[in-house]
């Protein structure tokens, strides 16, 4: 019993004993098709070979919400510098005379654009928001997207953004602490109308480097305004 089973073994061949079988009609139907197959996919192969790509979107940084605040700051700024005497001026129906205005000159719009009225204005605490974008590392990825390896250029882009952010800070304060003044102008002593519109007109001064200094750091920082 041995000796034939390692017979069998020895001369068997290397695939083993083949056993006849009938092919079915389904195969022989996807052997046939396969030629097609193939020559369907070589065609598209050949066609993504040879089809042009799309150059991919330019890469372009998150807008972010100190972005935002500037641009909106800025265009605040501007309408009211476009507005001026407008936006300074509050007419109210005379008692006496309801068809005579009674106007006068007031601050409240400029403190409220500069910051300095409502913790809803977008350049309130413009000097922790300047700081920030410093600070978190907003500036130093801008410039190196812009300018690569040029460090000369980097570091100047550096200076011209504090210098821009130091005097935009300067001017807000001190436009913002004339623009008040100015509503005392005709209670103190010797003071009147004019004094009110004498100290409204020196914060506008103030108000046009503020526009100067945003517009700067806006296009340092590659913002539309």
């Amino acid at each position: 019993m041995w000796f034939f089973t390692i017979t069998i073994l020895l001369f068997a061949p290397a695939g083993g004993f083949i056993t006849p079988r009938t092919t079915p009609t389904h195969s022989l139907l996807k052997l046939n098709a396969a030629p097609k197959n193939y020559l369907a996919m070589a065609g598209l192969a050949a066609s993504l070979l040879f089809t042009p790509l799309s150059a991919p979107p330019a890469f372009a940084l998150p807008a972010t919400i100190e972005d935002v605040k500037i641009q909106k700051g800025y265009s605040q700024i501007t309408n009211l510098l476009d507005t001026w005497a407008e936006s300074t001026t509050n007419c109210k129906t005379s008692n006496d005379n309801p068809y005579k205005g009674n106007c006068d000159r007031t601050p409240i719009k400029v403190m409220e654009v500069l910051g300095y009225k409502s913790t809803t204005s977008p350049l309130f605490n413009a000097e922790k928001m300047l700081l920030k974008i410093q600070l978190n590392g907003e500036l130093d990825r801008i410039l190196e997207e812009r300018w690569g390896d040029d460090t000369k250029k980097i570091r100047s882009e550096e200076l011209r953004f504090q210098t821009a952010a130091d005097s935009y800070i300067e001017s807000a304060n001190q436009g913002s602490d004339t623009a008040y003044i100015s509503s005392w102008g005709e209670s103190n002593p010797g003071g009147g109308k004019d004094r009110i519109e004498l100290f409204i007109e020196r914060s506008k001064k103030d108000v046009v480097n503020c526009q100067k200094n945003l517009k700067t750091i806006a296009d340092i920082l590659g913002l539309k305004v």
